[in-house]
């Protein structure tokens, strides 16, 4: 296979989207905390001028875009990935709905508390040892 300008560019956007997903759990504090503290910030200051912001709507809002930003990252990894393969056509509906998956799939990890931040994934049996 021949590397053209379509796969490096393809190839960025697959790193970005990488960098967005929860993937990399490292990310959060450089780049999705910061990207959804500005969706909360704009869209709070765009409510602002119809109605009083409280706190918890720019909580939500901050957790809205968060979320927002890991299926962004989502998106893009798929984007990346389905668009390097030419046997099948480029379908945003199932890259949406393999994302909404996986972040169900995420959220189901922590809800469960089969993964915490503090203590990473507990998926090894009780006598495996670290």
């Amino acid at each position: 296979m021949r590397l053209t300008p379509s796969h490096i560019l393809r190839g960025f956007i697959g790193a970005v989207g990488f960098l967005l997903s929860p993937l990399s759990w490292w990310n959060d504090l450089f780049f999705n905390f910061p990207l959804a503290y500005g969706f909360a910030w704009v869209v709070g200051r765009s409510l602002h001028v119809f109605m009083s912001v409280h706190k918890w709507l720019f909580v939500n809002l901050f957790i809205t875009g968060y979320f927002l930003t890991n299926l962004a990252g989502f998106l893009m990894i798929h984007y990346s990935i389905f668009g390097l393969s030419k046997s099948r056509p480029l379908s945003i509906k199932r890259q949406i709905f393999v994302s909404v998956v996986y972040s169900l799939a995420v959220l189901a990890f922590f809800g469960l508390e089969i993964c915490s931040p503090e203590e990473g994934c507990r998926v090894f049996p009780s006598w495996v040892r670290p």
